[in-house]
């Protein structure tokens, strides 16, 4: 379950680069809206959440029989409507009205089409990606918590 979250997390994450503080008008805010509509956020968001969830319960069939009751929470509390004054703000922060207008024509294009369409599975397999390299590496990072763990205790009974 933590995973799935954090699956979500990097999801929103992605969307939101951040590249710096910008003024915050009703045009700018305005382009942020307008960006948002282009993407179609609704169905970015719902399409991400159940790729998520398919890869988490592929993971972890012993969350199957509460498929239901994650789905309804994860649309209750991240979907568009939600979200969107929050994501509004994030945008403004991270581009200018400019940058906000271009990446609207961009997304309005066949190839900016295709990249809205393809974020929820490339988004996916990135944290599948991910995953897979940290178990490969697995003892090596167990091992190097034992030696933190170790120095860390070493360090609290020196100082006592």
């Amino acid at each position: 379950m933590k995973l799935y979250i954090r699956c979500i997390c990097l999801f929103v994450f992605t969307l939101l680069l951040s590249q710096g503080a910008f003024a915050n008008s009703d045009s700018h805010r305005n382009a942020a809206d307008e960006l948002l509509d282009t993407m179609k956020l609704d169905t970015l968001l719902d399409e991400s959440i159940e790729t998520t969830l398919q890869l988490e319960l592929s993971k972890n069939p012993v969350l199957k029989p509460f498929e239901g009751v994650m789905r309804a929470f994860f649309h209750k509390h991240i979907n568009g409507e939600s979200l969107r004054d929050s994501f509004i703000e994030i945008y403004v922060e991270a581009f200018s009205e400019k940058e906000l207008r271009e990446i609207s024509r961009f997304y309005k294009t066949p190839t900016g089409k295709k990249v809205l369409q393809e974020i929820p599975a490339l988004t996916a397999r990135g944290v599948k990606l991910g995953e897979q390299r940290v178990r490969e590496y697995l003892p090596e990072l167990e091992s190097m918590i034992q030696k933190e763990a170790e120095r860390i205790q070493n360090l609290q009974q020196d100082s006592e």
